[in-house]
């Protein structure tokens, strides 16, 4: 009985490793069994990134610059900057942005993740504004930001 309980807690814990993207210890723990242990990659494959400017909760001036940086393991397709009003823009990408390279240096397109978009025109009041990122696998990521225009 022991036997087969050590047994099936090796399986599951391979079984963990290999659908979670661990990978199995060859260090015993224990009982000289081995033991599953999470890789420092990450598992999800959606783009990723930052919106730069305009600052959460910043005062900017009607039809100003929007930046920020995105990363995706297929690479980024697309970039779309939309306001509460409805008013679409989309970004240029493939930009320089200081850091990215340095802080992700094992990610495609890391010296050109950059991306820069004109801000809607908008009336002066408080406005929000959804940038959605598109990964060349389709993979997509929404980032938020809340401004005043004035």
């Amino acid at each position: 009985m022991e036997l087969r309980v050590t047994v099936l807690g090796i399986v599951i814990g391979m079984v963990l490793a290999v659908s979670t993207g661990c990978q199995k210890s060859e260090t015993p723990s224990g009982g000289g069994q081995p033991s599953a242990s999470v890789a420092a990659t990450p598992v999800s494959h959606q783009p990723f990134g930052i919106l730069d400017t305009p600052r959460e909760g910043a005062t900017v001036a009607n039809k100003s610059w929007g930046t920020g940086w995105a990363l995706a393991d297929s690479g980024i397709s697309q970039v779309m900057a939309t306001a509460d009003n409805g008013s679409a823009a989309p970004a240029k990408i493939g930009q320089a942005f200081p850091g990215v390279k340095e802080a992700y240096p094992n990610m495609p397109d890391n010296d050109r993740a950059g991306f820069i978009f004109g801000v809607p025109d908008l009336p002066p009041g408080p406005h929000s504004l959804k940038v959605e990122i598109v990964a060349k696998d389709g993979g997509k990521v929404v980032l938020t930001r809340n401004f005043v225009v004035q």
